[in-house]
């Protein structure tokens, strides 16, 4: 008689066990959580990803176009935070043995149950493309003993990317078209209206640069000493007749 309640009372236990278990699969498969965003997560005033901040995450990451690093947006919920050193450390598994790689600090981490950072991979921190990294988000309590409150998985791709042409300011593109005119009106000379002033200033250079005008050669003076020559000569004809005249007579 007594067998039927003792069943009865392990029944209700072992189906209060299952179900006090399966509550706390579900906790601890929601939680500690770590979501790695290639663009910023957008997130509500709880710390909660929101449904657009969602499209941000990622499970692979691309590198910087052109550079040897990753940007990586990195929210994390948090199993049991407490106020203290927070630590986000990146692990890779190489011949079947896990290594850190590199760790984060938040030193002033005030006991959050979310954690939102913006994290730089650099390549000289030990960072590779084509690889998956372990994240896990730690603390150390009182005595001294490291806490996982959560984790994840990140792989590093590098597409190749072409880096974007950097963009001029408005400034700067004045400043070159500016440039660019005064260049273009010294080679034309300058603008219509100062055409004028600049064609005479122009032209008093050039005569500046003249030399002095070439001595013409002046032909009246050969011609007069012909003439003179050819008087003289005349002169002793019209003599030379009249002696011959005077003679006969």
């Amino acid at each position: 008689m007594n067998s039927t309640p003792r069943n009865n009372f392990l029944r209700r236990l072992t189906l209060t066990s299952a179900f006090a278990l399966a509550a706390l699969s579900s906790a601890a498969a929601y939680a500690g959580e770590v979501k790695i965003g290639a663009t910023p997560i957008e997130i509500d005033e709880a710390g909660k990803i929101t449904a657009k901040g969602k499209s941000a995450v990622v499970d692979t990451l691309d590198e910087v176009p052109g550079e040897d690093r990753w940007i990586a947006y990195v929210h994390a919920k948090l199993d049991n935070p407490a106020p203290g050193p927070l630590y986000v450390e990146f692990f890779q598994e190489l011949d079947g043995n896990k290594s850190s790689v590199w760790r984060h600090d938040e030193n002033d981490f005030s006991g959050d149950k979310w954690f939102y950072g913006e994290l730089e991979l650099d390549g000289r921190k030990g960072f590779n493309k084509n690889r998956t990294y372990d994240i896990k988000v730690t603390q150390v309590n009182a005595k001294g003993k490291e806490l996982t409150l959560a984790s994840g998985k990140i792989k590093l791709i590098k597409s190749g990317k072409k880096p974007e042409a950097p963009k001029e300011d408005e400034g700067d593109a004045e400043d070159k078209a500016a440039a660019e005119q005064d260049a273009h009106d010294s080679l034309g000379g300058g603008d219509g209206n100062d055409g004028g002033s600049d064609g005479s200033a122009a032209a008093e250079g050039d005569a500046g640069k003249e030399g002095p005008p070439p001595v013409e050669k002046k032909k009246g003076c050969s011609v007069d000493a012909d003439g003179q020559a050819w008087n003289g000569a005349m002169v002793l004809l019209a003599l030379g007749a009249g002696f011959i005249l005077r003679r006969r007579r």
